[in-house]
């Protein structure tokens, strides 16, 4: 399965033809080719914001299709009846360890069995449709589940309340619906639109995108605590501005600008911590400001400045959460090095500070509430969903990349650092005004998460992929490799 396919089969739901894909088991090559094409084409229609909601549905539906499908082979192999509801009862408690202890054979046992699923896509004039069927009708009792989770579902508009209310571990954690039902209705993507039907031989689910949706604003008691925390926060301190002025002066020594940074005990240890790192090799140690300010220079000032200033804000007001900045730092690290990798020295800077900030959403978000960003994150890595952030909007109304453009909104951060903290997770968007700055961030921002097992290759923008050059997994890796041997031998802000 290729780019380019990928390519044709979204020029032809574009152009109304309608489009199907047949598997037998939904495997990492299958989900990321089917979320290219949604790619292409919301991309195409103005959607894009609604990403992360279709791929996430459209895993749902496969998902169950699938699991349908297997249930038939663990009770053909139980030797049970699954018409019989005792035999049914019986058995459904041990489905859940069947599918995972057969994970690995599973796609041939189906294959071998005649059971399959089909995805078929195709636009209408009011929308775009997307139909999951698999060829094993609905029992009753797999129907009456079905439709007593939907009436569930349609009562709560927040996820806490999904997961305490809803969650079964019977047949699996049981949220593949209920989850459904909420990516439509706070996506502004009526819940109505979404319709399962069996004809006695098959099951179908399928819900429709329309044209022109209506983003729902989506009000909850975490997103207006969130809101108030980021409201509060305190401005930068004078004596930063002054700094900053004092680096655009040419009239104002380096030694004046160093006496003012001595009087901020952190920010000057940050300084001497850069101008000592790896990235810059002095041949001896630095240990007073003004000799540190001439081996960095005054634009890395700029960014230790807005950088180290965030950070002991963050520190101060929310718990020091050591593991998101150094997850920054090594992506902002990495963000740079792609940066110069892909000839745009000019941009080097600028993405390296962006890359710093990417994550302050994040501290936020875990200090107001961790049960519920943690719970996110488990459920994003279990249904290997490409990134939280649309399950963090429908759960709490803001991801955390918005939440930190609120931030840096309130600092007055430079509209590069803003943008590329919004859309660190979702970088393809034509609206974008500095595409390079956020493409870098969200490439580098990816490797880490792969070192943190968050994350894999599979999930990556195959159009970023190729204009960095490295669509090839063998060529990713290796460069890859080089990035982590330099950042071990560094050490960044």
């Amino acid at each position: 399965m290729t780019t380019q396919k990928t390519s044709i089969i979204s020029s032809q739901i574009l152009q109304g033809e309608k489009v199907r894909l047949s598997f037998h088991y939904n495997n990492k090559e299958i989900t990321k080719f089917i979320n290219s094409v949604f790619t292409k084409v919301l991309s195409n229609i103005d959607l894009m914001y609604l990403e992360g909601v279709v791929e996430n549905i459209t895993r749902e539906l496969i998902v169950n299709a699938v699991k349908a499908n297997s249930k038939r082979v663990y009770f053909k192999q139980k030797k049970l009846n699954i018409e019989d509801p005792q035999h049914y009862e019986q058995a459904i408690a041990d489905f859940k360890d069947f599918l995972i202890e057969n994970s690995n054979k599973l796609p041939e046992i189906l294959k071998e069995e005649g059971f399959r699923v089909e995805l078929n896509l195709w636009k209408k004039d009011d929308g775009i449709i997307i139909n999951v069927k698999n060829n094993t009708p609905l029992l009753p009792i797999e129907e009456e589940r079905i439709n007593h989770r939907i009436n569930q579902a349609k009562q709560f508009n927040d996820f806490s309340e999904i997961y305490l209310n809803i969650a079964d571990d019977s047949e699996g954690e049981g949220l593949g619906i209920p989850l459904t039902i909420l990516f439509l209705k706070n996506s502004g993507l009526n819940e109505s639109y979404f319709k399962i039907k069996s004809d006695g031989t098959s099951t179908q689910s399928y819900f429709k995108i329309p044209i022109t949706p209506t983003p729902k604003e989506i009000e909850t008691e975490i997103k207006e605590k969130i809101i108030a925390e980021i409201t509060e926060l305190p401005t930068f301190p004078e004596h930063v501005f002054e700094i900053q002025e004092m680096c655009k002066n040419r009239d104002v020594t380096l030694s004046a600008i160093s006496a003012k940074i001595s009087f901020d005990p952190a920010l000057s240890a940050s300084v001497l911590k850069l101008a000592n790192s790896a990235l810059f090799m002095p041949p001896k140690q630095i240990d007073n400001i003004k000799e540190a300010l001439k081996i960095i220079g005054l634009k890395n000032l700029n960014s230790i400045l807005i950088a180290a200033t965030a950070k002991k804000i963050m520190d101060d007001k929310f718990s020091s959460f050591k593991d998101i900045w150094d997850h920054c730092n090594k992506t902002a690290f990495y963000a740079r090095d792609i940066a110069l990798n892909s000839g745009l020295k000019n941009l080097g800077e600028k993405i390296f500070l962006a890359g710093l900030l990417h994550d302050l959403g994040k501290i936020v978000l875990l200090s107001i509430n961790k049960d519920l960003a943690e719970r996110i994150e488990t459920i994003t890595s279990m249904r290997q969903m490409r990134t939280s952030t649309a399950l963090e909007e429908v759960a709490i109304g803001l991801s955390h990349g918005a939440i930190g453009r609120l931030i840096a909104e309130k600092w007055n951060f430079p509209e590069y650092i803003s943008e590329a903290i919004a859309h660190h997770h979702c970088p393809v968007n034509k609206e974008l005004k500095y595409k390079e700055i956020t493409e870098s961030i969200y490439i580098a921002n990816c490797m880490t998460l792969i070192e943190e097992k968050k994350f894999d290759f599979m999930f990556i923008e195959d159009s970023l992929l190729q204009k960095f050059n490295l669509q090839n997994k063998s060529i990713f890796e290796n460069f890859h490799n080089e990035l982590q041997e330099k950042y071990s031998a560094s050490s960044v802000v």
